[in-house]
């Protein structure tokens, strides 16, 4: 077989594997993206309902560091979970800001 043909098919199929390598890459990029956007917008959302906790008009009885404490776990549970199930449209948003600077990677 000639040298330069046997070259070119070296070349070619390490051209291949590099983009292909570089593909996946981008494509980890991607997915990291979007689980850095869902992030966010759960964060988000429990500002929302941190602030909306503190909206009372007065404290009970019954109020303690404890009952805050639990407050501020379940808060964040639920706006974990908000977020998952429901269609805010924030983690998008931001999820298609960004896209184009992994995608612009690429190349």
């Amino acid at each position: 077989m000639d040298n330069k043909l046997i070259t070119k098919i070296h070349y070619s199929a390490g051209n291949a594997l590099d983009r292909k390598i570089s593909l996946n890459s981008s494509d980890k990029k991607l997915e990291e993206l979007k689980n850095v956007s869902n992030q966010f917008e759960s964060i988000f959302i429990n500002q929302v309902l941190k602030q909306a906790r503190q909206g009372k008009i007065a404290d009970g009885i019954l109020d303690s560091d404890a009952e805050k404490t639990f407050n501020t776990m379940i808060d964040q549970e639920y706006s974990k979970i908000l977020s998952e199930k429901s269609n805010f449209g924030i983690a998008e948003a931001i999820f298609d800001q960004f896209k184009t600077h992994v995608s612009a990677k690429r190349k």
